[in-house]
């Protein structure tokens, strides 16, 4: 299962690096689905449709590279989320989630810590240190959440939502916190 789990998340590489959205940070107007023209002077800019964006340690990561893929778009069983600094540079934000009751519906939510096997985050920085939610010495301080304020299958095809919590290197109690999580990504597949 390891071996699949990292072969995928490969592809999601792959595809971020082949598909990402360059926007900038949600507008107030984060549930607006469609793309304005507007602003002032210079070739009319776009407000956001899509984002990935949250704080680590207190500074803000605006993810410009963001990537989500169902495993089987005709039998979800697994959900991946990346978002990522740029194509090309670290860091980045790995969730894998696997389907469970009740489905793919919004207000979806799930507390990923070193108790769940099959659910995971991972929090890479530049200097590609790897902070996970189930890491091991286990600590009673590591765990993020993750919920799906909206998930839209298949006209629209789009989850929304927001996270936080604290991830831990695997070597020591090192962590790294999460706050004020949101994203706002368009299904690749």
């Amino acid at each position: 299962m390891n071996k699949i789990a990292l072969t995928f998340f490969g592809l999601v590489l792959l595809f971020a690096s082949a598909c990402s959205k360059t926007e900038t940070n949600p507008t107030a107007n984060e549930n607006d689905t469609t793309q304005t023209g507007g602003g002032g002077g210079g070739g009319g800019g776009t407000n956001p449709t899509y984002y990935f964006t949250f704080k680590a340690n207190g500074v803000s990561q605006d993810f410009k590279a963001m990537t989500l893929i169902k495993d089987d778009p005709t039998n979800i069983k697994q959900l991946y989320l990346v978002g990522q600094k740029n194509d090309k540079d670290l860091p980045n934000l790995l969730f894998t989630l696997n389907y469970k009751s009740p489905g793919w519906v919004d207000g979806l939510s799930y507390v990923l810590d070193e108790n769940d096997f099959v659910n995971f985050a991972e929090y890479k920085t530049p200097a590609e240190l790897v902070f996970k939610s189930k890491a091991a010495p286990a600590s009673p301080n590591t765990g993020l959440r993750i919920k799906f304020d909206k998930i839209v299958l298949p006209a629209g095809e789009y989850a929304s939502g927001t996270f936080s919590g604290t991830l831990q290197l695997e070597e020591n109690l090192n962590t790294v916190v999460i706050t004020e999580g949101k994203f706002k990504c368009k299904f690749l597949n």
